[in-house]
């Protein structure tokens, strides 16, 4: 799974703005996995991989379909998939209770990628694949956590960086005479 969370992280870092539908498909698939490991406790890789897809590909269909339930979905995933992170690595609460900090960090995604889309998008995009790329490390919290806000901070510098490129191209071809 470390290629996987790498190569996903990746792609949400660089690309998680500009391609909505394979973003939320990239956190169905990452939910649907850790829920499928962690939560069911499913023994079974082809199982794990299983849900993992079905996950992904509900996402991307919702995404295409129906973009502002998947607005909702993908925001209330990532917020409450980077809370329960962060609680792990710095609180180790994988208590009884854990669903709270889940349901905090989801409702203050969804909420926040509902209003302020492109800005959401990027935060949330650049915040999943941060956390998916250290996630794979087996380094000293402390440089995970400074390699977190790297990696974090590229992601928004970069996706920010090509939506103004973006809005720009688009700004000029519409003031082109026919």
């Amino acid at each position: 799974m470390i290629w996987v969370n790498l190569c996903i992280g990746l792609f949400l870092i660089f690309i998680g703005r500009r391609l909505f539908w394979l973003f939320v498909a990239c956190v169905g698939f990452t939910v649907g996995y850790h829920v499928a490991h962690n939560v069911l406790a499913v023994q079974s890789p082809v199982l794990i991989l299983a849900a993992s897809i079905l996950s992904g590909l509900a996402g991307a269909v919702i995404a295409i379909f129906f973009q502002k339930a998947a607005i909702l979905i993908a925001g209330f995933s990532a917020g409450g998939y980077f809370t329960l992170s962060l609680c792990s690595r710095f609180f180790n609460w994988p208590g009884p209770w854990v669903w709270l900090p889940v349901i905090i960090g989801g409702i203050a995604g969804a909420v926040i990628l509902f209003f302020i889309f492109d800005w959401a998008l990027i935060f949330l995009s650049s915040l999943t694949g941060a956390t998916l790329i250290v996630q794979t490390t087996a380094l000293n919290p402390w440089v995970d956590t400074a390699l977190f806000l790297v990696l974090f901070s590229v992601g928004i510098a970069f996706q920010t960086q090509t939506t103004a490129t973006d809005k720009k191209h688009r700004k000029q071809k519409r003031a082109k005479p026919s």
